[in-house]
């Protein structure tokens, strides 16, 4: 049942609401129910990994008690920790289950073409309607998680053309799934998924440099097919003028809010609204360094730096005021070292990096394990640049179900066997 789970999440993550977060809690509740089975002969990466995620759950728990647990606290701390703490029983359960990687990498595909899917037709839908003033492609949770959730899916149906490489089928929905993804992540408007793009399938190709991987899988028809259906569709969404004025906004606005006066109210830009909640990251570290405001504070925080005029009324938010509901400060990285301070901001470096790590020092070993695992973490990395994924249940869902299944593979990978050989085996 597990594997089955495992197979169906990539497929409707921004397609059917709590989908992914559904699916994360029934494969939690079936690997607690399980304890007794788990095996513990854990290998020294295995461990290190864990115990990064236990340390970084308690470094919240820690923070919040001593700066005060909150309403926004809550929120966050059972929407996003909760899940980095259950990834353990998680991780111990599924490690148990043979080529579970399998399974995973042959919903990829599937889930890369739904949800480039969803973003093709709610765009198109938006168009045609004339809605151009502010469009997006959005799914149902929003045109970020729309955008680096599809940009993470293109790439891993791209890596994934070597594991099916003698299964004609799945190589060509990899094709597709690539392909569809990547225009469901350009649609969504999202300048960190554009980003996202960029960097991952930059770092793909040198992963493949000096190696046998899944560029030999590939033929100059399958480049040129893709380059005649991705470059009109590129050329058709450069045309609209929102999606021009949001590319020409990444220089103009660094540049407006660096020689704005902060002492008179700035006008709202997105990166300027950034820029200036960074600013008040960094007094709020100062203020407590180690261990930080506690995890959701930090909307209520710079609202008091406001009043005191400290920071701009720019980053003033009403409804934290009003409500008590959290409010992030647009990168994982100042979130957490605001929230809790240097000890969560390295842990949470951690998180994201030792994989990555790991998977280089792997290499040599790993015949196509490795790769996965550094594109899965680094795509959350440069998604942490301006996002907070760690707070919420979807977003955390993806990074636990997908990170712990690709470092078991790692872990258990025999080199040179492809998709078709473990799928025997399994």
């Amino acid at each position: 049942m597990v594997s089955s789970l495992i197979f169906l999440f990539p497929l409707f993550i921004n397609s059917l609401r709590h989908w992914a977060s559904a699916t994360y809690i029934v494969i939690l509740l079936l690997s607690l129910s399980a304890i007794r089975q788990y095996r513990f002969d854990l290998k020294k990466e295995e461990k290190v990994l864990l115990l990064i995620l236990l340390l970084h759950v308690l470094a919240v728990v820690t923070s919040n008690l001593l700066a005060g647990w909150t309403y926004a606290s809550n929120r966050w701390f059972f929407a996003g920790e909760f899940r980095l703490l259950f990834a353990i029983p998680i991780y111990l359960y599924i490690r148990q289950i043979p080529a579970i990687w399998d399974w995973l990498l042959r919903g990829i595909p599937l889930g890369a073409i739904f949800i480039g899917l969803t973003g093709i037709i709610d765009f198109s839908l938006r168009y045609y309607k004339g809605d151009v003033g502010m469009i997006f492609a959005e799914g149902i949770y929003g045109h970020i998680f729309q955008g680096n959730i599809s940009a993470l899916l293109s790439v891993l149906s791209f890596l994934a053309i070597d594991y099916f490489r003698d299964n004609k089928l799945l190589f060509r929905l990899c094709i597709a799934g690539a392909m569809l993804a990547f225009l469901g992540a350009m649609f969504s408007v999202t300048r960190n998924a554009w980003l996202s793009l960029i960097v991952l399938y930059a770092i793909a190709f040198i992963l493949a440099i000096n190696s046998s991987g899944y560029l030999s899988s590939l033929k100059a028809k399958h480049y040129l097919l893709a380059l005649l259906l991705l470059l009109p569709a590129l050329y058709f969404l450069a045309n609209i003028e929102y999606v021009k004025a949001r590319f020409e906004r990444i220089a103009e606005e660094p540049v407006a809010y660096l020689n704005a006066d902060r002492s008179q109210p700035i006008p709202f830009t997105s990166i300027g609204f950034r820029l200036e909640q960074w600013r008040g990251v960094l007094m709020a570290v100062q203020e407590k360094p180690l261990l930080g405001h506690g995890v959701g504070n930090m909307g209520r925080l710079q609202n008091d730096y406001v009043e005191q005029g400290r920071l701009n009324q720019l980053v003033y938010m009403d409804h934290t005021e009003k409500t008590g509901r959290p409010t992030h400060v647009h990168s994982a990285y100042f979130e957490y070292l605001g929230d809790s301070g240097i000890i969560g901001f390295t842990l949470t470096v951690l998180m994201l990096f030792y994989p990555m790590y790991v998977a280089l020092r792997k290499r040599k070993q790993s015949n196509l394990a490795w790769k996965f695992v550094f594109i899965h973490y680094a795509a959350f990395a440069v998604a942490s640049l301006t996002e907070v994924p760690f707070i919420r249940n979807n977003w955390t869902s993806v990074f636990v179900i997908l990170g712990m299944v690709f470092f078991i593979w790692l872990m258990n990978e025999p080199a040179e066997e492809s998709g078709e050989t473990l799928s025997k085996n399994a």
